[in-house]
């Protein structure tokens, strides 16, 4: 499994996680999202690509926030890598 498969993989069971949570199903999802139910069941099944637009909307009909986060691989030395998440170091930014 690739590193795109695993993050794709572990955004899906956050989405899944999220439903089952808020009761919502594929057809209300769908409605949600503006899209076709048989679209939706492609996406959770990992049958098609899904770009950043339909991941944001996944989590927008959700109720989550969706903000990618990218941060310097481990070079296996913890004291060069600074570890404070982005969306952190933005907030402090504003």
């Amino acid at each position: 499994m690739t590193a795109i498969d695993k993050i794709g993989s572990a955004f899906l069971r956050r989405i899944l996680l999220r439903m089952k949570q808020l009761g919502v199903s594929q057809t209300e999802l769908a409605r949600r999202m503006n899209v076709s139910r048989p679209y939706v069941t492609k996406v959770l099944s990992r049958d098609v690509n899904f770009s950043f637009r339909t991941a944001a909307k996944l989590a927008n009909a959700l109720k989550m926030d969706f903000f990618p986060e990218l941060r310097e691989r481990e070079t296996g030395d913890a004291a060069a890598v600074d570890q404070t998440p982005v969306t952190a170091k933005l907030r402090k930014m504003v």
